[in-house]
């Protein structure tokens, strides 16, 4: 028997004072003249266009993008620099500057996401046919291989989410159903709100943040493993956050826990690869269209842009779910302009460097 779950069908302008000879925004790695006895000091915010200050002198304003940085000419030594902008926290930091070198600081305003290194590799993608309570669109299951990157480890939280609102540029305050914000997964979002996030992200920090694609979704979650659950062939409520009050299969771990909401990230303990929930506390939304099975599906780890685009994968099951909706191999779908208390999601970019 098949229970009901709500996983549901469901540039800018650039302002800097000119105040010294040597301060300005220029591209990132640009090369400027050092003055003898001086070190050169490029400075980007997250959010941008925050409020300069060295040595307790306000010195102009950060570049509005991470693609310019705000540059200024400093005598050898310490120098205390901090950033400042209406509705974030202050941030103070001090930089020691040598003679005739060029370096380049990040002030984080906003608070950072904490990314996972996910080698690369190969798996097998879906569900073998015997998998207790598996769907018809779990298959074929095919062989994916992917090359690295990194993953959240954790679901985006309110409190990163309330940073991009705050700077104007996600236009959703979602409402957290009494449940707090600060590190609880967010909630109520669409795919399209999970969009312009990644394009405020990307703006501010240049990194390349978007959404995972749906098999490196999988591959992540299963860490290696071929069960049901990155747990094993079966998962408890002391392991994942989930509507207790069913069993799976024959595993005989009906609890009675159902908690009826989210919880904070990171409350239960990572799978084998260090990320946290990827089974319960909130649906995922990933990169790919809607495709009621794995013929002609991407063997590269891309995201399959054809099929149903008016629907969305969602991965990963939810505080409201049942426990067979949080198997590795299970998918979901939802409209992409569908926000619910179940739903959000988490971020990949590119390996640091590359």
């Amino acid at each position: 028997m098949r229970y009901p779950t709500l996983c549901l069908t469901l540039s800018l302008a650039l302002t800097v004072s000119p105040l010294l000879a040597q301060e300005s925004a220029v591209p990132q790695g640009a090369d400027a003249p050092i003055a003898a006895g001086k070190g050169t000091l490029r400075i980007y915010t997250v959010p941008g266009d925050a409020r300069l200050f060295i040595d307790g002198a306000r010195k102009g304003s950060s570049p509005a993008s991470a693609e310019e940085t705000f540059v200024i000419q400093l005598p050898e030594g310490e120098h205390n620099v901090k950033a400042l902008k209406h509705n974030f926290d202050p941030v103070e930091r001090t930089v020691f500057v040598a003679a005739d070198t060029d370096q380049t600081i990040k002030l984080d305003l906003a608070p950072g996401i904490e990314m996972i290194a996910i080698p690369a590799g190969c798996f097998m993608m879906g569900s073998p046919k015997d998998e207790p309570e598996r769907d018809a669109d779990e298959g074929p299951q095919h062989e994916v291989c992917l090359e690295p990157y990194e993953i959240g480890k954790y679901e985006v939280t309110f409190e990163q989410w309330d940073a991009c609102v705050d700077d104007g540029s996600c236009n959703n305050r979602p409402d957290d159903e009494g449940w707090g914000r600060g590190d609880q997964p967010v909630i109520n979002v669409s795919w399209e709100d999970a969009q312009d996030y990644v394009r405020w992200l990307n703006i501010n920090t240049g990194e390349g943040f978007r959404l995972p694609t749906e098999a490196e979704w999988e591959y992540a979650a299963r860490a290696g493993t071929t069960t049901a659950y990155s747990t094993g062939p079966c998962i408890t409520t002391d392991e994942a956050n989930y509507d207790g009050t069913f069993d799976y299969d024959d595993c005989h771990n009906q609890s009675d826990v159902d908690l009826h909401k989210t919880m904070p990230v990171g409350s239960y303990d990572p799978n084998p690869w260090g990320l946290y929930d990827v089974h319960g506390n909130v649906n995922e939304f990933v990169q790919d269209c809607w495709n009621d099975g794995y013929d002609g599906a991407p063997t590269d780890g891309r995201a399959w842009e054809e099929g149903n685009c008016r629907r969305r994968v969602v991965r990963g099951g939810s505080w409201h779910g049942y426990p067979g909706y949080l198997r590795s191999a299970y998918r979901c779908r939802s409209g992409p302009s569908f926000g619910h208390r179940t739903l959000g999601f988490r971020l990949v970019r590119r390996p640091q460097g590359q």
